[in-house]
């Protein structure tokens, strides 16, 4: 068959720089519809995109600067040439989770997939640091109660507040605060979260505030896991200026007890 018998296929366009457009990417409703930048391309080829921002682009403290939110482009507005976005997960810089980890303390790190109230699955990675290294039925405690928390909130609040909750730090103190009754922690922290699955028709509906509901813990500790009166002298402070709820605004409690073979470890 000579060459001149096969069918040519069809030239396809080459896109130029010319025909790219510039797109400014606006975040969701819960993220007050803010600007974090601009792209550009061809209107199909936008969709799916990824976009990175700081968290101090957001609150302008110096502090939040190692953190980085993820946005992603899910329609376009080509009159408005606007993409908008949706918020898909966080993470902290290598050089700030390294910063947490000092000499002679232990890290405790645990992975969970959290369902919230409107359906949306997140992965979190939840790290608490203590100030020396603490005990295996120690670290299980802790472990528990790191698991606990993050599931009572998950279940109880839509996504738009489980994500504030997340990047802000409520989720990280209340932690610390029921966890130092263990053994004494330097540090609380979600080093990331991913999304992993959006209900049909989830979407942002709301601006979160930033109240939230404090989580009280009875926990039942054995000989091991008790912490002497010298270390919990060196317990860090929790430094937060939102007032503390009343007690009459609804408490919710759980129980963890300890298995038999937690305390045997």
């Amino acid at each position: 068959m000579s060459s001149k018998a096969r069918k040519k296929k069809p030239k396809t366009k080459k896109v130029t720089f010319k025909d790219k457009n510039w797109y400014s990417v606006v975040t969701s409703k819960s993220f007050n519809f803010k600007p974090i930048g601009e792209v550009i391309g061809v209107e199909d080829t936008l969709i799916g995109r990824t976009i990175e921002t700081l968290l101090y682009d957001f609150t302008g403290k110096y502090s939040d600067i190692s953190l980085k939110l993820k946005f992603q482009i899910i329609d376009i507005n080509e009159e408005a040439k606007n993409c908008n976005s949706i918020f898909i997960g966080h993470q902290y810089t290598n050089d700030f989770i390294r910063s947490l980890i000092g000499r002679g303390s232990t890290k405790i790190q645990t992975i969970l997939n959290l369902t919230t109230k409107d359906k949306f699955i997140f992965r979190v990675t939840m790290l608490c640091t203590t100030i020396k290294r603490a005990l295996s039925s120690q670290q299980i405690l802790i472990r528990k109660i790191m698991s606990e928390i993050l599931r009572e909130f998950a279940k109880s609040l839509n996504h738009e507040k489980f994500i504030a909750g997340m990047i802000y730090g409520e989720f990280q103190n209340q932690i610390m605060r029921v966890a130092k009754t263990i053994y004494p922690l330097s540090n609380s922290v979600i080093i990331k979260s991913k999304l992993l699955s959006v209900p049909e028709g989830g979407k942002d509906k709301e601006v979160p505030d930033d109240k939230f509901e404090i989580v009280e813990f009875e926990v039942k500790r054995s000989r091991k896991s008790e912490i002497k009166r010298s270390e919990r002298i060196n317990v860090k402070k929790l430094t937060q200026n939102k007032p503390k709820t009343p007690p009459s605004e609804g408490v919710k409690e759980v129980k963890i007890e300890e298995s038999e073979e937690d305390k045997e470890v």
